[in-house]
């Protein structure tokens, strides 16, 4: 890269949790049912789990894990079932998150005042805006009579949100977005990469614990930041190691930047003011104690991203303070003087900056391009990428998003372009990630090119083969069309009514899930493969029996689709199902749960 790049940390980046003044509370006496047998243990993870939920975001995971144990005892409790959406919404499966909420819901309609809220953020996340519009305007009709709810959640930016990613959707790029694996991401959060400029080394910034002993940071109860570095070999990344031989336990430190020469790193530091930019050198192959920058770039408030150019000689900042900003964090800008000196920043203008938070920022080589994160202009949702374009009056222009499937409902943020242009690396939430942010190549395929690649290659691209996940909007290429489409319905067996439904579809031939879709409000799925051939079908819904089938698609065209109906028995007593199509595990000899 031929600029130093510092950017915000991401602890700052939480949202509001509504939710957590609710009162939540699953009594022993609702949650025992008429059998005895397995209470005890149920209630002892109960128990387990509510410690995990009331110590935050950071540890809902391993709260869904204690819940979802429970759940196999007492399947009806409606207070449970929504603390296991609510922990599935704000960690790595969101589409999960549905069953338990409806189910909630249709258990006790009244189990929150926050229900429309939470079901509206599921299937905002999940692209179904229309759907959310529809919650969120329930919501609203809570938040007339009760204000306290109205702490910090704006629902009608949600709603303009929710347009907004109508209309992004609508267009896609082309491009390949391409998770980086496992020797990168892990199941904390992973940000921020900082690569190289012959893209050989990559610096980034992961919540992952180093060892047993780590503490959580009181905070957000999630690990504390550390800096980790991988090399490029033979085409991938090598295992991530820390980069200090003693990294802190108990403060964060985070990467942001790297010199031109690769011989100075530029680090977030947690501590007073809300924290500061620090550098490191590199010598004889080691990096040295960390610095502070010039005391001209930092202020009392929290510094987040400091941006050079090539020359050195102005600098972007993201700040936080009150005195500079429109709201929240903004872009500013400081210039060096004739004595070469640091100017007092300013803010960058209402053209970059909206009264919500910017942060993340990114200038290409010849200064005449930026890119940085949103929560304004015209975002999905969370933090969107955006890019403007240095006009002849000398100002940027318009910010425009760059588009959806790179920006997501969820946050993407701290995106780099390469010299070329032709990739970029950037932070998000995905399915089929390894959990929390992940770190991600963007790869462009260009406007000239047909899109020979499959929908089944953008779906997994940088997904372990055993992986069971993809995208649920899948991106509709650009020009000729060659996909097997398949759609159809999801019906109850005896009723007909439509099921809201999670399908997988199975490669038979590799034993790999290639797509993932879910059902709309009628039922109706769609989804698209690169071949004609025979797929395994499995299809998960609360309270309906697994269900197995195969799709024979040996004989459908490119011309129209191929529709197939599925049609899911409820659980009852005395029902049975025959799992004619059974599906293993590649390489394994079991089957899942």
């Amino acid at each position: 890269m031929n600029q130093r790049i510092i950017a915000s940390i991401l602890i700052l980046l939480i949202p509001v949790i509504l939710y957590a003044q609710q009162d939540l509370t699953i009594s022993r006496k609702t949650f025992k049912t008429e059998t005895s047998e397995g209470f005890l243990d149920a209630w002892a993870y109960v128990l387990e789990g509510d410690k995990y939920f009331e110590e935050g975001r950071g540890n809902y995971i391993l709260a869904r894990e204690q819940y979802l144990k429970a759940h196999q005892y007492n399947s009806e409790h409606p207070v449970l079932n929504l603390k296991i959406g609510i922990c599935y919404l704000f960690t790595d499966d969101k589409p999960e998150a549905i069953n338990y909420i409806l189910k909630a819901y249709d258990l006790a309609p009244k189990v929150s005042d926050e229900i429309f809220y939470l079901l509206g953020r599921a299937y905002h996340y999940i692209y179904e805006f229309d759907k959310a519009i529809e919650y969120y305007n329930e919501f609203k009709k809570v938040l007339v009579k009760n204000a306290v709810f109205s702490n910090g959640v704006d629902i009608d930016k949600l709603i303009v949100e929710c347009n907004n990613g109508k209309v992004i959707i609508s267009s896609p790029q082309r491009v390949i977005i391409k998770n980086l694996g496992s020797s990168i991401n892990s199941p904390y959060d992973d940000y921020f990469p900082v690569i190289s400029r012959n893209d050989s080394v990559m610096y980034f910034t992961s919540r992952r614990p180093l060892s047993r002993r780590d503490k959580a940071n009181p905070f957000d109860n999630k690990y504390y930041e550390n800096i980790f570095v991988s090399r490029l070999s033979d085409g991938e990344w090598q295992p991530a190691t820390t980069l200090f031989e003693k990294p802190k336990r108990s403060r964060n430190e985070a990467a942001v930047g790297l010199s031109p020469d690769e011989s100075i790193l530029y680090l977030y530091r947690g501590g007073k003011n809300g924290g500061d930019v620090y550098y490191t050198t590199q010598i004889k192959g080691k990096w040295q104690k960390p610095k502070s920058i010039s005391s001209a770039l930092r202020s009392k408030a929290a510094d987040g991203a400091v941006f050079f150019n090539a020359r050195e000689d102005s600098v972007y900042l993201v700040s936080a303070a009150a005195d500079l900003t429109r709201g929240g964090k903004d872009i500013m800008l400081a210039v060096k003087n004739a004595k070469d000196k640091w100017q007092k920043p300013v803010n960058a203008g209402s053209i970059i900056n909206t009264i919500f938070d910017e942060t993340g920022v990114f200038l290409t080589s010849d200064n005449r391009e930026i890119f940085f994160a949103s929560k304004g202009h015209n975002t999905m949702g969370g933090f969107d990428i955006f890019r403007s374009v240095i006009q002849d009056n000398g100002l940027w222009s318009e910010p425009e998003n760059i588009g959806y499937p790179i920006n997501t409902p969820d946050d993407d943020l701290y995106f780099s372009l390469s010299v070329n242009g032709k990739y970029g690396y950037y932070s998000t939430v995905r399915e089929g990630g390894s959990g929390s942010k992940d770190i991600y190549k963007v790869t462009y395929l260009g406007t000239e090119k047909e899109l020979l690649l499959s929908t089944e290659d953008i779906l997994l691209s940088g997904i372990p083969v055993t992986a069971k996940k993809g995208f649920f909007i899948l991106p509709e290429p650009v020009g000729i069309d060659t996909s097997y489409r398949l759609t159809g319905k999801v019906l109850d067996k005896k009723t007909q009514e439509p099921v809201f439904a999670r399908l997988e579809f199975i490669d038979v031939n590799a034993s790999q899930v290639v797509a993932v879709a879910m059902t709309d409000s009628t039922g109706t799925y769609k989804v698209k493969f690169s071949r004609a051939g025979v797929y395994g079908v499995e299809i998960k819904a609360i309270d309906y029996l697994f269900f197995l089938d195969a799709v024979d698609m040996t004989k459908a065209t490119t011309d129209e689709p191929f529709i197939k109906d599925f049609y899911p028995e409820k659980i009852e007593i005395g029902a049975k199902v025959i799992l004619e199509n059974i599906y293993f595990e590649t390489n394994k000899s079991t089957l899942n749960p």
